[in-house]
C-alpha cells in the first residue's frame, strides 16, 4: 500500500509538472547558505559540516538528503569576505541528484540607524547539477489498462545553476553571543528549465525565493539565548511553505530548538556542544564539535502512512581571532 501511495505522489510531483528540486530549508540553520549565499560563514569561524535528513521514513524510496560543507572568512582586523564549498546528495525514488558548488561573500558596514556593528552582505553561490532518472525504481501504467510500463527512453543531464542572496545583521560577525536582529533575502536556481526528459513528458526546475528574519535574545548577564526565527520560501509554481521557530542555547554546552511548518510539519532538535573541557578535548585542539539531531512529523494525509522524518548534523568549527 505505501509503495502505491508513494508512486502516486512522485506521478503527482514529476509528471509533466514543475519539480521542485530544491530540499526544504534544513532547520540546523548553520548550513543556511547552502539556500541564501549571503550567509556564508555567517561568523568570523571556519565550519566543517556534515549533515543526513530523511523524510517519510516507512516509504521505499522516500526523500532523503546528504551534505559535505565547508565555510572560510578571510579576515584582517574585520571580515570582507568568504567562501564556501558544498557537496550535496539529494534522493527521491527514481530521481537523484548530485551537485557540487562555491559560494563568495562579500560584506559591508552601512551603520544604519547609528549603530556601527551592523553588517550587510551579498552572495552568490554557482553550482553544477548531475540529474539523473533510474527507470527500474518506478512502473508506470499505461492510461488505457492495468499493463506496467516502464520508461524506455530517458536523458541524464548537467546543469549549471546559481543562486543569490543578501543578508542583514544588526551586530558584528564577532558578537554572535550578543543580542540581535537579522534578515535575509534569496534567489535560487535561477539558470531554472528542463531538468530531465523521460518518454514524452519532462521534469522542469523552478526558480526558488525565501525571506528570513528572527531575533536572538541574551537576558541581562546570562550566558544562553533565546532566539526567535521565521523563515517563507516559495517557488515560481506557488508552492508556498513557511517554517517558524524558537530555539534555546546555553553558550558551548547544548541547545534544543522546536517548530511548525505550514505543510503540517513539527519538528523537534537537540545538539550538545563538544570544546576541549568535553570527553572529546583530544579531538577538539582549539575548536568544538556541534552534533544535532532532529525528528519531525506531518499531522496531515501522510502522516497516516510514514513515521517520523530525522536529521542528523556533525560540524566542527574552529574561531578567528
Amino acid at each position: 500500500m505505501k509503495k502505491i501511495i508513494f508512486s502516486i505522489l512522485l506521478l503527482a510531483a514529476f509528471t509533466g509538472l514543475h519539480a521542485q528540486q530544491i530540499p526544504n530549508w534544513s532547520s540546523f540553520y548553520e548550513n543556511g547558505f547552502l539556500w541564501n549565499p549571503a550567509l556564508t560563514a555567517k561568523w568570523n569561524r571556519w565550519e566543517f559540516t556534515a549533515t543526513h535528513r530523511q523524510e517519510w521514513t516507512g516509504f521505499d524510496g522516500a526523500p532523503q538528503t546528504s551534505t559535505l560543507t565547508f565555510q572560510l572568512p578571510f579576515i584582517s582586523t574585520i571580515t570582507k569576505s568568504s567562501i564556501g564549498f558544498m557537496v550535496e546528495s539529494d534522493e527521491i525514488g527514481p530521481f537523484s541528484k548530485e551537485s557540487i558548488g562555491m559560494s563568495y561573500n562579500y560584506r559591508f558596514r552601512p551603520e544604519l540607524f547609528g549603530n556601527g556593528d551592523d553588517v550587510f552582505s551579498l552572495g552568490v553561490l554557482g553550482r553544477a547539477d548531475f540529474n539523473r532518472f533510474n527507470p527500474q525504481s518506478l512502473i508506470f501504467f499505461d492510461a488505457g489498462g492495468d499493463t506496467p510500463q516502464t520508461p524506455t527512453s530517458f536523458e541524464n543531464t548537467i546543469r549549471p545553476n546559481l543562486d543569490i542572496g543578501l543578508f542583514y545583521t544588526s551586530v558584528s560577525d564577532f558578537y554572535s553571543f550578543k543580542s540581535h536582529y537579522y534578515f535575509g533575502i534569496s534567489a535560487n536556481r535561477l539558470m531554472s528549465g528542463r531538468v530531465l526528459r523521460i518518454g514524452s513528458g519532462t521534469v522542469q526546475s523552478s526558480i526558488h525565493g525565501s525571506f528570513h528574519a528572527g531575533y536572538r535574545h541574551f537576558p541581562f548577564r546570562s550566558d544562553y539565548f533565546i532566539e526567535t526565527s521565521l523563515l517563507v520560501s516559495n517557488a515560481e509554481t506557488e508552492a508556498l511553505n513557511a517554517m517558524l521557530s524558537v530555539r534555546f542555547e546555553k553558550e558551548y554546552k547544548y541547545w534544543f530548538s522546536g517548530g511548525v511548518v505550514s505543510n503540517g510539519e513539527f519538528f523537534a532538535q537537540a545538539g550538545l556542544i563538544l570544546d576541549e573541557d568535553s570527553f572529546l578535548s583530544a579531538l577538539a585542539g582549539d575548536g568544538y564539535y556541534r552534533i544535532g539531531v532532529k525528528m519531525d512529523y506531518s499531522i496531515r494525509a501522510l502522516g497516516r502512512y510514514s513515521g517520523v522524518g530525522y536529521e542528523f548534523y556533525l560540524a566542527y568549527l574552529f574561531e578567528l581571532e
